[in-house]
């Protein structure tokens, strides 16, 4: 059986909750939904939906909620006792030996240094 609604008095346009925009919202971006199948189970026009997703500034997936958890608390004057380790890259040389440079080197230092390992 057909659902029927009979709106009476100056006002025809209904309101909807925003617990149900969202609900038809989520609805619309299960995968494999067609927005004018949801609209249509709804009985709304498809460009209703795209208005909720734009006043809810609604992109893709609903908000969520992820659980954070504080270990400890840090100063803001306290410093590492150790210094870290710089990172180190190896290139190989076409003459068989191998170089190791630090991997913030400059660039305009590691052609030329690269030029005299070779030619050594």
């Amino acid at each position: 059986m057909a659902r029927i609604e009979i709106m009476s008095g100056t006002e025809r346009r209904r309101r909807w909750s925003d617990e149900a925009k969202l609900r038809i919202l989520a609805e619309a971006d299960e995968p494999g939904a067609r927005i004018g199948e949801v609209a249509r189970r709804h009985d709304i026009y498809p460009s209703q939906i795209r208005l909720w997703r734009q006043s809810f500034s609604y992109v893709g997936r609903p908000a969520m909620f992820l659980p954070v958890e504080i270990t400890e608390e840090v100063s803001a004057t306290s410093v590492p006792d150790t210094r870290p380790t710089p990172a180190v890259i190896e290139i190989s040389l076409r003459n068989g030996r191998c170089l190791k440079v630090p991997a913030d080197v400059e660039l305009k230092l590691l052609g030329p240094l690269v030029a005299c390992v070779e030619a050594a």
